[in-house]
């Protein structure tokens, strides 16, 4: 497996994302991005916590599957509910990645962390955001989310130390690790480029590396918010 990342401050003072990677035992790979909420003080020390948590967790289970995943997320968020009581402040975090394992991927998320699924550089999958924009369409209350592009930032699931676990969302899809290409991606990239641009991107370069230096070109001059991009191929 080749896997590519980058993670940027953008046009910010700071950069609150997180990327993490980790292989086990039974030859599974984790990929993923944890987003700071800048809303809130201390987003990266959330997005930290996120971080330490699922990985600490699921380095402890025989097999990674969505029960594994919601138990790694229920300990992150009593983490972010100790430290913001510590701390005296709200503090939270969106997250979302994959689990590889042989022919079978795993995608997971909370919030606006973006998974898209290419296969022969075409689209087959994405994740949809956990966001107000996004529910508002899917409830018939807007048509389209043009409509509403300046409330897509609010997002209505996240890890903030609630005393109900915010849901993770799981689906799961076959890999062919000869013809995928899979893309983690925090919203400061999906702010520049959706999964159609990206296709474009991909079919244009010939190749996931040659597509990544592309993108990670672009967003340098236009990214504003915090970026982090995940770019696994074979």
């Amino acid at each position: 497996m080749n896997i590519l990342t980058i993670s940027h401050k953008g046009r910010r003072a700071f950069n609150q994302d997180l990327i993490f990677t980790q292989t086990y035992n039974d030859g599974s790979y984790l990929l993923a991005v944890a987003d700071g909420m800048g809303g809130y003080e201390h987003g990266g020390l959330a997005a930290q916590l996120v971080v330490d948590n699922i990985t600490a967790y699921l380095s402890t289970v025989d097999v990674i599957n969505a029960f594994q995943i919601q138990k790694a997320i229920n300990k992150s968020n009593l983490a972010i509910r100790q430290k913001s009581a510590d701390l005296s402040t709200k503090m939270g975090a969106t997250v979302g990645g994959v689990v590889i394992n042989n022919a079978t991927v795993l995608f997971f998320w909370v919030g606006d962390v973006k998974v898209w699924h290419f296969r022969d550089h075409g689209l087959i999958a994405e994740t949809v955001s956990h966001n107000l924009v996004n529910n508002l369409v899917a409830n018939g209350a807007v048509a389209a989310v043009s409509q509403l592009s300046k409330y897509k930032h609010v997002v209505t699931r996240s890890i903030q130390g609630d005393i109900k676990p915010p849901l993770v969302e799981i689906c799961m899809g076959d890999f062919q690790v000869d013809r995928d290409v899979i893309i983690v991606c925090s919203d400061g990239v999906h702010d520049v480029l959706d999964g159609l641009q990206m296709e474009g991107i991909l079919r244009s370069n010939g190749s996931a590396a040659g597509a990544f230096e592309a993108v990670k070109l672009r967003l340098l001059d236009e990214g504003v918010d915090n970026f982090s991009l995940i770019v696994l191929s074979q």
